[in-house]
């Protein structure tokens, strides 16, 4: 039985989509970078700086990924982490969640401070038992912070579901061997990993929380 609902933040509780996609922009154009075209450039939201970058630019050298990783963090901290609005319904089904008995965390690539903030700004953070994020290191992994709020909680992987939006959450999930409900209202569910069909996907907060009441939890 799931006694833990773990979310994904970016495009899962925030539409962070503007400061993000502001601060990929902003950066490319301080570095001058040369853009890649590509069909979904917020397929980006969610991973690893390193990924979207090599994904939206063309990177020369590992010094410049790094200079490009660098300025985009300086311009978040000032400008980018304001930038944000909620889905509807999110807290109506973090009320219900918490309710019905469940502990909640937030598994997230964002710098924690930075996600602890955000998520106290919109109203969310009291839901939650566990916050964890990105730590400061290159080893910190989707995975490791998944498994991370699972011991922080002294529970086991069986016992929890990670609820995100993007490939990077699923296979998260799959190397902490937790169990995956992908959502299709953020930024890369669809595109990414809808052919594959492995796991169950909620196309609204309501369809998340009837899915852990009536299925996940049977």
């Amino acid at each position: 039985m799931k006694k833990l609902i773990i979310f994904d933040l970016d495009g899962t509780l925030l539409d962070t989509s503007e400061g993000i996609m502001h601060c990929y922009r902003k950066t490319g154009a301080i570095l001058n970078l040369q853009e890649n075209v590509i069909e979904n450039k917020k397929c980006v939201i969610g991973g690893p700086l390193k990924d979207g970058f090599q994904c939206l630019y063309k990177i020369d050298s590992e010094n410049q990924l790094e200079k490009a990783i660098a300025t985009y963090r300086s311009i978040y901290q000032s400008e980018g982490i304001k930038m944000f609005c909620t889905y509807q319904g999110i807290e109506e089904l973090l009320k219900n969640l918490k309710e019905n008995g469940y502990l909640l965390a937030v598994a997230t690539l964002k710098a924690e401070s930075y996600a602890k903030q955000m998520l106290e700004s919109a109203g969310f953070a009291k839901y939650f038992d566990v916050i964890h994020g990105w730590d400061g290191t290159d080893s910190c992994t989707k995975a490791y912070i998944i498994t991370k709020v699972i011991f922080t909680l002294n529970l086991i992987s069986s016992e929890a579901i990670l609820v995100g939006d993007s490939e990077y959450d699923s296979y998260g999930a799959d190397a902490a061997d937790v169990d995956f409900l992908g959502v299709s209202y953020g930024f890369g569910i669809r595109k990414c990993e809808s052919k594959s069909k492995l796991f169950p996907i909620a196309d609204s907060p309501e369809d998340v929380l009837d899915y852990i009441i009536n299925f996940a939890c049977d």
